[in-house]
C-alpha cells in the first residue's frame, strides 16, 4: 500500500508528522491520529467495518489519501463550532461510552457551546454529534498538518465532495480553514 512503506509505523512519514503534532499538546495516553488507527487496521489485515454510508465514504477517502477525516451532525451543534485548545472542563461522551471523559486542558478539540465534539483534532468523536442514518446536514473535515501534501489534500476534498454527491445525493461546499481563513458559516 502506498502509505505503508515502512514496517515500523513510527518511521512512516504520514504517521510520524501526526505523532509530532500530538506531542505539542497534552493527550490521553496512547492517543494517535485517526489515520494511524485506520492504517494499522489495514496493515494487520483487519477489515474496516461499515458504519453508515457517510462515515464509510469519509473512511474510504481517509485511507485513499492517508489523511484524517471525520464528520459531525450539524443539526446537533449548540452554537458555534470551533477548533481550539480545550479548557479541560468540556463535557465529552465518546463513542462507545456513557461516561463523561473531558479533554485535557490545552488539548486540541472541536467544540461547540455545549462541550467537546472531537478530541485531539478528530481522534475521538462524541456520541452527541455523531453521524447517523438520520443525519441530513453534516460537517465533514479532512485535516492536514503536512504542507508538502497540499495537492493530495485538495484532491481528497474534491473526491469526498463528489462521492457524497454521487452516492448520497447531497450538496456540498468546500471550505479550507487555515491561518489566513479562520472562520466560515456552516449551514
Amino acid at each position: 500500500m502506498k502509505y505503508l512503506p515502512d514496517a515500523e509505523f513510527s518511521q512512516n512519514p504520514v504517521i510520524k508528522i501526526w505523532r509530532e503534532a500530538f506531542q505539542k499538546f497534552k493527550t490521553k495516553k496512547g492517543a494517535r491520529s485517526s489515520i494511524e488507527a485506520l492504517l494499522k487496521r489495514v496493515d494487520k489485515g483487519n477489515t474496516i467495518g461499515t458504519i453508515n454510508p457517510l462515515v464509510d465514504i469519509y473512511n474510504s477517502i481517509s485511507l485513499r489519501y492517508a489523511l484524517p477525516c471525520g464528520g459531525e451532525d450539524i443539526d446537533k451543534f449548540v452554537g458555534d463550532l470551533r477548533l481550539t485548545k480545550a479548557l479541560g472542563n468540556e463535557e465529552f461522551i465518546p463513542l462507545g461510552s456513557e461516561e463523561n471523559s473531558p479533554p485535557y486542558e490545552g488539548e486540541i478539540v472541536y467544540k461547540d457551546d455545549y462541550g467537546a465534539i472531537c478530541r485531539c483534532w478528530n481522534w475521538r468523536e462524541a456520541v452527541r454529534t455523531m453521524l447517523t442514518e438520520d443525519t441530513t446536514n453534516a460537517f465533514l473535515c479532512i485535516e492536514l498538518v503536512d504542507e508538502t501534501r497540499q495537492a493530495e489534500f485538495e484532491n481528497a476534498l474534491k473526491d469526498l465532495a463528489k462521492l457524497v454527491e454521487d452516492n448520497l445525493g447531497g450538496t456540498n461546499r468546500i471550505e479550507v480553514l487555515d491561518i489566513n481563513n479562520r472562520e466560515i458559516e456552516l449551514g
